[in-house]
């Protein structure tokens, strides 16, 4: 049986072919027509997932191969990031002992054990003064220090810290309803802020008790005046001048400074 060929005219066999080209451009364009979503990632992270500190909040960060202030909260010890070069100058410098991590640890315990004797109104205040002589002797020799050292003092009596921060404590944990933490820092891991301090340490909260108004750091706006936390007694407020410098240099020795400490 012979097969049926089939012939078709040239016209036909223009028309199918223009037929089947306009199908495949139709699907084409279909195709193009509907929006396709393509799993991209995560993306830039934001500014905090770099270690930035929202405007208005302290930050710190630790010294590289440094020991942890016994007076600083230790989760937020924990999370700081290491000092850099481009670390903002306005974060706080966390951290003890940087070369000779033996010794800076007998100070520092040298240190806790003078300000546990502090608030004592027999002898404390002798205690303290004995304590802060030697860290600025020390601190001359010691380039972490020695330039908060204050060489030339203008003293005309012995400072009474003991009174002094006696007063400003109990005038700030009144004023704030009993709050004792005198300052909070970033958490940069939490992403809040918590107490920069640790407040299970007494002597952490006596000393600092004069952070508001003895110290410049990102939270100036949110303390109070000295006046206020000597609660308006003028030898309090006398004693003000007289004492910041080494109130800022005790914080240092214990591993807590200040970028531009100032009395406000």
């Amino acid at each position: 049986m012979k097969s049926k060929v089939i012939r078709m005219e040239p016209r036909a066999v223009y028309v199918m072919g223009a037929l089947a080209t306009c199908t495949f451009f139709l699907s084409w364009v279909a195709g193009c027509a509907t929006t396709q979503f393509h799993k991209e990632g995560p993306g830039q992270p934001d500014d905090k997932s770099y270690g930035a500190v929202p405007i208005g909040m302290v930050g710190v960060c630790k010294r590289a191969f440094t020991q942890r202030p016994p007076i600083v909260n230790e989760q937020l010890w924990e999370h700081a990031k290491i000092c850099k070069v481009d670390t903002p100058k306005d974060f706080l410098r966390l951290g003890y002992g940087h070369e000779n991590a033996i010794e800076d640890k007998r100070k520092v315990d040298r240190m806790m054990g003078a300000l546990r004797e502090g608030p004592k109104t027999e002898g404390g205040n002798t205690t303290v003064m004995t304590m802060l002589r030697s860290i600025r002797s020390e601190g001359l020799k010691d380039k972490y220090l020695n330039n908060r050292v204050n060489r030339e003092s203008t003293r005309t009596a012995v400072c009474d810290f003991t009174y002094l921060l006696n007063t400003m404590e109990s005038e700030s944990a009144r004023l704030k309803g009993g709050d004792t933490c005198a300052v909070y820092a970033y958490d940069q891991i939490d992403r809040k802020e918590v107490c920069l301090f640790d407040t299970e340490v007494h002597e952490a909260v006596w000393l600092t008790s004069a952070w508001a108004c003895m110290t410049r750091t990102g939270s100036i706006g949110k303390g109070e005046s000295c006046h206020k936390l000597c609660a308006y007694d003028d030898y309090c407020s006398r004693q003000v001048s007289c004492a910041q410098p080494d109130v800022d240099l005790a914080l240092c020795a214990l591993g807590v400074c200040t970028p531009e400490p100032e009395a406000i």
